[in-house]
């Protein structure tokens, strides 16, 4: 008898299960989870089954080849890569190996490191390591890292050798140090790193410079012989039509998916220009002044729900991305910001491996510093906001790079020591080579460094070299 009631309350259990996961599925369709996930949350808390299948978050990664040379990606999806799913399986099966199995902190050393053949993701910003093992409680429980900004994985060539996976913190230069022999799917990444190279060459600064002024280890490109010719890129609004007048036919289109297949209850154009769909629950507005696409769920505001675990939290959001059809340029994740019922990822435009960063115009037209924005409340996208545009190579616009970026290094120091304060730079938290987006026809590339609390953007052109100063901490309200 005892036998039937246990099966009878799975029954009754797996039922109500399908049916709460149907109907988030009617009525959001954004959470990225089937019913077996669902059942797996319910019952079940250490299987391998239960470390997240969803793909590693990672603003980009780069592939080493052993030798010193390395080629940089950002997710050639939404939030994802091929790359990216196989290192995941590595990572969760080396994690799962690992559960009941504390850690020790240890010096990162990067030249060692980088001896292998390896795939590093690298973040904009720090993760703690509570956050990123919620889903291995055995395993978060004996942490001796509180956070990290890489994860370096080095994966056996052949079956039955040891897999490598380092959480880095780069700010202490520390990290922890998981390993694993029977990591199945090792083989398959580690193949998969020998195949190609990006055009663009990068070394590890950690390696190649010693510069003890470099916080963090950082992939820069250095090119052997310039300069270097590259396309530039172009702006394109998603909602207008040649002649400037917005499209309602193509907003409409884009209105559709994110009222999950239902008609839309009302629409409206405003004295103002801009348009507007909602039904019972969903608003869907586009400001025509300055391009923003912002979407407002407030079926989601009123409750307080358990807080959205972070890789949980960045797989609704890609997968809501996958709603704006509009949406043709790949994003990146740029950064994530939370407070205690709510968790916000910033995304970035990429083009061709490279990021495209907003000029501190289009930031304070659009009233924000990065061009995507998802707010996640109780496992629902609570606020979409967008700079509705993408980005393209141009047809014919060329220019040219000639500056590298030790060089740039160098004009921002000379610069913070003429225009700010006359000291020795101690501390370059970071230099990056990006698009410097603005409302031109023709975007180019410029260096951009990073030193104390100061950004300085370096032409790459000699010929046009104009630095210009940005405290990073100024605020840019909505």
């Amino acid at each position: 008898m005892k036998k039937y009631k246990m099966t009878n309350f799975l029954i009754v259990a797996l039922v109500v299960t399908a049916v709460y996961q149907t109907g988030q599925l009617w009525l959001e369709g954004t959470t990225g989870h089937n019913f077996f996930y669902m059942a797996r949350q319910l019952f079940s808390k250490q299987s391998v089954e239960d470390v997240t299948k969803n793909a590693l978050l990672a603003t980009r990664y780069a592939v080493g080849d052993g030798s010193s040379n390395f080629s940089v990606y950002y997710p050639d999806k939404v939030g994802t890569s091929t790359t990216l799913q196989q290192a995941n399986d590595v990572l969760r099966e080396i994690l799962v190996e690992n559960i009941g199995n504390s850690t020790e902190l240890m010096e990162a050393d990067w030249k060692e490191l980088f001896q292998n053949r390896c795939i590093v993701m690298q973040y904009d910003f720090m993760i703690t390591m509570e956050e990123y093992l919620s889903e291995i409680r055995s395993l978060k429980n004996g942490q001796a890292l509180e956070q990290f900004d890489y994860i370096t994985i080095i994966p056996a060539k052949h079956a039955g050798e040891e897999s490598k996976a380092y959480f880095i913190n780069s700010k202490e230069n520390t990290c922890v140090l998981y390993s694993g022999l029977k990591t199945k799917t090792a083989p398959i990444l580690h193949q998969t790193l020998m195949e190609g190279q990006s055009d663009m060459v990068y070394i590890s600064t950690s390696q190649k410079t010693g510069s003890g002024i470099l916080r963090r280890n950082l992939f820069l490109p250095q090119w052997a012989n310039l300069p270097y010719e590259y396309q530039t890129l172009k702006q394109k609004p998603v909602f207008e039509e040649q002649n400037g007048n917005v499209s309602q036919q193509l907003l409409e289109k884009t209105a559709e998916r994110f009222f999950g297949n239902f008609s839309v209850d009302w629409s409206n154009q405003e004295d103002n220009g801009d348009f507007i769909f909602s039904d019972s629950d969903v608003v869907f507005r586009y400001h025509t002044d300055n391009r923003v696409l912002e979407y407002y769920n407030y079926a989601n505001y009123g409750s307080d729900g358990k807080k959205t675990e972070l890789l949980e939290g960045y797989q609704i959001s890609c997968d809501f991305l996958m709603n704006d059809t509009s949406l043709k340029t790949a994003v990146y994740l740029a950064d994530i910001s939370s407070n205690s019922n709510e968790i916000v990822y910033y995304f970035d435009y990429v083009v061709d491996n490279l990021p495209v960063y907003l000029s501190k115009e289009l930031q304070l037209q659009i009233g924000a510093r990065h061009a995507i924005e998802v707010t996640i409340r109780n496992d629902s996208v609570k606020k979409y906001r967008r700079y509705a545009v993408n980005y393209e190579m141009g047809q014919t616009n060329t220019a040219k790079l000639n500056v590298q970026f030790i060089d740039a290094l160098d004009i921002a120091n000379r610069q913070y020591q003429q225009s700010i304060a006359e000291r020795e730079i101690a501390d370059v938290k970071n230099i990056a080579l990006a698009y410097y987006a603005d409302n031109t026809d023709k975007i180019v590339l410029y260096w951009f460094v990073n030193l104390y609390q100061e950004l300085f953007i370096i032409p790459t052109d000699t010929t046009n070299i104009i630095v210009v100063a940005k405290e990073l901490t100024e605020a840019i309200t909505e």
